[in-house]
């Protein structure tokens, strides 16, 4: 097996596993934040243990501690907790649709803060998005009597889901939006602060909102502990793996396989549906996120060429 085959074949898998963030969420009897705080734990101890075994722990002494770097990994953790919380109270495709959101509120917010410009072809992607998402939560909807219409009024049975979707979506955002900040610090490095600040920031709501296992079951606890093996140590090895052989655009496009396995389960194993413009809106959230990853990396290596030729 060839190295791109083998980083392929880690991501799709890796990918895959992550998609079932929202069966293992509906079978633990507890909140999405003691689920998304456990899953960052889990992390936590992987990648520790991991550089431990490669001798690259001196990495993580060496890192110096930035506002960014703890809280794009702050943003993470609660990212996280905002979509499990999701897939409990909407469809597991308009969850996973939403947080997929992501990648057009970090351009939006680097086009703010850092002065970058928008060109034509990234607002059209934008609008595409924003579109999408009118689609998956409602506001524009279509019926035979009356059409195509638009309408403030949110379907009631799945409303905090949906604004936990979009919540997740935008926390998504802030932490690529941090993570440009700090390009020093090595990947295995940023991957242990990220987990352990997500962990940390999770605690502290805890603090303020203190978590209920009282309807923890037996069955429930074995989902988590799975959870945090299958989704924690299982989709982070095989993530490691996979960005050792893939580009960056290669992993995030690969990634985007999440939302067709969480729309998939939702509809296979809970007997969900998508109404035409939802799976209209789903298709352009990922068009439209996938097309602004991939104009992203293309502008960056067209840099680094002209500097290589310029030098």
């Amino acid at each position: 097996m060839n190295t791109k085959t083998l980083g392929y074949t880690t991501m799709i898998v890796s990918a895959a596993l992550m998609g079932c963030v929202g069966l293992f969420a509906r079978n633990i009897n507890t909140s999405g934040d003691v689920i998304a705080f456990t899953r960052m734990t889990v992390g936590a101890i992987c990648i520790f243990a991991l550089m431990y075994h490669q001798g690259k722990i001196h990495l993580i002494k060496a890192t110096k501690l930035s506002p960014t770097v703890v809280l794009s990994g702050a943003c993470l953790g609660l990212c996280l907790a905002a979509y499990v919380s999701s897939t409990q109270y909407t469809t597991l495709a308009n969850a996973v649709f939403l947080i997929y959101t992501g990648p057009v509120f970090s351009t939006i917010l680097a086009a703010v803060f850092l002065k970058e410009k928008i060109s034509a072809l990234t607002g059209g992607l934008l609008t595409a998005v924003f579109i999408g998402c009118l689609f998956i939560i409602g506001i524009i909807s279509y019926d035979a009597t009356s059409g195509l219409t638009m309408s403030l009024s949110f379907s009631k049975e799945t409303f905090i889901g949906d604004m936990l979707g979009l919540a997740s979506g935008f926390g998504y955002g802030l932490y690529l939006f941090f993570s440009r900040y700090r390009t020093d610090v090595s990947s295995d490095s940023r991957s242990f602060f990220n987990f352990t600040s997500g962990a940390l920031a999770i605690a502290i709501c805890f603090m303020v909102n203190p978590p209920s296992l009282a309807e923890m079951d037996a069955s429930s606890w074995v989902w988590l502990l799975a959870m945090g093996f299958f989704i924690g140590f299982g989709a982070l090895t095989l993530l490691t793996i996979a960005a050792k052989h893939l580009k960056a655009a290669e992993l995030a496009c690969v990634s985007y396989l999440e939302t067709v396995v969480g729309a998939g389960i939702g509809i296979a194993m809970f007997g969900e549906s998508l109404t035409v413009l939802q799976t209209v809106g789903g298709i352009l959230v990922i068009g439209g996120g996938m097309g602004e990853i991939v104009i992203s990396m293309a502008k960056k290596r067209a840099s680094m060429k002209n500097a290589s030729v310029n030098g």
